[in-house]
């Protein structure tokens, strides 16, 4: 077990604690339940019961409803030995709490709903470590000292003037910063498609949205670039948000207070793509067909002047005001002993759990009524959602290992309101958003082949069944493919000629097999490919008025094909290689933006088959690379 600072004394202390109560033979079983600590109490705003609040100990899986009374009995589980976290949480209100001594048996807890009041001159927070060191600015850290009666007891607000989600979320902050939400505006590939250049920064080279379009800056920002585009949706230019980034990027350092301003200025937080705080300033996501911010996103940027005007003057963290899918996310620290406030003012919403979320933008059509992204419909006519698995179920799986990611609180906040106990691992979702990636694609899809041979011809079905992705495969943008190819290979390295007519399609890349170019080889392509009026096809999802073809597999559902190949009457023995892959462009428009991409796995097999029609799985009778067994069929 990897143990570092106060993270690591806090596992020694959850390990010994839990080790001494199996060692006495006390662990909790039906009887010690039955005289679980009790505690019964009631909900209010202040005057009236609010019914339908969700009440449990803080951190616990557990939960009850207040009734219509406001009223609750919530069951202690654990008998504590000091005083506890009780915390109350409902859409629409700020989640809320108090502490309890093990002897009281009824509480009150008082809840605020959300501030209407809205910042229309709000600031999005960086993600990054980017902090203000009021050392380097003496006036005004004399003057911050003065106006805090004090002395600043939360000493980190010397250096720390603006927490950034970085200081408090180490962990999902390292996750993020990996994943395509932080590449949004950055992602070269999506600035490429946008402003019509190639990879080495060539003008003018195949599609490119503002070529089509010179003067719309178009719904690219909506998505990409949400916390820029609020101010005009529909008519922020990604490549303007990029520019600045780059005139003004965030210091992801220590830096002044004067730097700081000419930051906020240039939104240089908008470089961060699709960001912590502005997907926690979500308020709700209507589903249809509209991109993010521009009539699917209603973001609640609160106006929290009061309370920050009162924390700055006992010298504490200023609010940052959140939705998420906790209910028991409270400002005060549930450590004994401990009077240190949390920056973070949480609302419980439950849409955050929910795939309806995602929607926001993996799910909109262009001005034809066309797909651009349809990831979320796609979703929603699979078993999956029947099922009640939702996109954050597989795309922000937690970790297997509680130690680590049981607290999704870590880094300096550690120091301050992080429970000794942590959380169950199966709740706190990690932040890497994987989607198409080396890491799940090879469970996404099966293999299942079928070979005969008769009559001179060897005859391979091949099944591709869609097992664990809960939407087509591939989904995306439209230049997401992936490609089967079907290859059998003799003793002797040669391979069968193909007399079929099934074979991969011209997106596949037509030229040098070494470069990977595979059209018209014994296979099959899978994707959606769009067309326009003008009879073109392959064209992007801006340009498109119509689909072309559409073979990509649904949820659960699974493609055949069939391939024949002639086989000689002195063969004894024949290996079948089926590959599948994924590729994250069409070939031929990578190599037109001069993209470098990698072939990424799915799924493969190696089924051998003997003339009298005997099938038998085996290892390839020669070492051959799917390159090499490729080659030896054009050679």
């Amino acid at each position: 077990m990897k143990l570092n600072g106060l993270t690591g004394y806090r596992q020694l202390l959850r390990v010994f604690v839990i080790g001494c109560i199996a060692a006495a033979g006390v662990l909790i079983g039906p009887e010690a339940r039955a005289q679980a600590l009790q505690l019964s109490g009631i909900v209010i705003d202040g005057k009236d019961p609010i019914p339908g609040v969700r009440v449990r100990e803080h951190g616990k899986p557990d939960f009850v409803l207040t009734d219509s009374e406001g009223r609750f009995t919530l069951n202690i589980i654990e008998d504590p030995v000091q005083h506890y976290a009780v915390t109350a949480g409902k859409e629409g209100w700020l989640n809320g709490g108090v502490m309890v001594d093990p002897k009281t048996s009824y509480t009150t807890i008082v809840l605020q709903k959300v501030p209407e009041e809205k910042d229309d001159a709000y600031n999005f927070i960086t993600p990054h470590k980017s902090l203000v060191d009021l050392r380097e600015d003496p006036e005004e850290l004399e003057r911050l000292r003065t106006q805090s009666h004090t002395g600043f007891e939360e000493g980190c607000n010397l250096c720390h003037f603006e927490p950034t989600c970085y200081l408090c979320h180490r962990d999902l902050y390292d996750q993020w910063s990996t994943s395509q939400h932080a590449k949004g505006v950055t992602n070269p590939w999506t600035l490429n498609l946008y402003d019509g250049t190639d990879a080495e920064g060539n003008e003018n080279v195949g599609p490119g949205f503002r070529l089509d379009f010179p003067d719309e800056a178009g719904e690219c920002a909506d998505c990409h670039a949400p916390s820029a585009a609020v101010q005009a949706p529909g008519h922020t230019d990604l490549k303007v948000v990029y520019n600045r980034s780059l005139a003004y990027p965030t210091v992801q350092d220590y830096k002044t207070l004067e730097r700081m301003e000419y930051e906020k200025l240039a939104g240089s937080v908008d470089a961060a793509g699709i960001h912590c705080d502005f997907c926690h300033k979500i308020q709700h996501v209507e589903v249809n067909d509209h991109a993010g911010v521009n009539g699917s996103i209603t973001l609640n940027l609160v106006a929290m002047e009061e309370e920050r005007q009162a924390r700055l003057i006992k010298g504490k963290f200023p609010p940052i005001f959140v939705y998420g899918p906790y209910d028991d996310v409270i400002n005060f620290t549930p450590l004994p002993g401990s009077v240190n406030t949390s920056p973070m003012v949480a609302s419980y919403n439950p849409q955050y759990t929910s795939s309806d979320y995602c929607s926001a933008c993996h799910q909109h059509k262009n001005k034809h009524g066309l797909p651009f992204m349809d990831t979320y419909r796609e979703w929603k006519e699979s078993p999956y959602s029947a099922m009640g698995i939702e996109c954050q179920d597989c795309h922000m799986e937690p970790d297997s290992d509680g130690f680590t990611f049981g607290s999704f609180v870590n880094g300096d906040a550690e120091k301050f309101w992080t429970p000794i106990g942590y959380r169950d691992p199966t709740t706190v979702k990690t932040h890497g958003f994987p989607g198409a990636t080396e890491e799940l694609l090879p469970n996404a899809a099966t293999l299942a082949i079928d070979a005969v041979v008769s009559g001179g011809l060897l005859t391979v079905t091949v099944d591709v069944r869609n097992v664990n992705t809960g939407h087509h495969i591939p989904s995306g943008i439209t230049i997401r493919n992936m490609l089967l190819l079907v290859t059998p290979v003799l003793a002797n390295g040669d391979t069968l000629r193909y007399v079929g007519d099934q074979r991969v399609p011209s997106y596949g890349g037509e030229g040098d097999l070494a470069e990977g170019n595979y059209a018209g080889y014994p296979g099959k392509g899978f994707a959606l490919v769009f067309g326009d009026d003008a009879g073109n096809t392959h064209v992007m999802d801006w340009q498109a008025t119509r689909i072309v073809e559409d073979t990509r597999i649904k949820a659960r559902e699974a493609d055949r094909s069939v391939y024949s190949f002639e086989v000689p009457s002195d063969v004894d023995r024949v290996d079948i290689h089926t590959d599948l892959i994924y590729r994250r462009a069409f070939k031929p428009l990578a190599d037109l933006k001069k993209w470098t991409q990698k072939d990424m796995a799915v799924a493969s097999d190696v089924t051998t088959v003997r003339p009298v029609g005997q099938l038998e799985v085996s290892t390839p009778s020669k070492g051959l690379s799917l390159r090499d067994r490729l080659r030896s069929y054009f050679d």
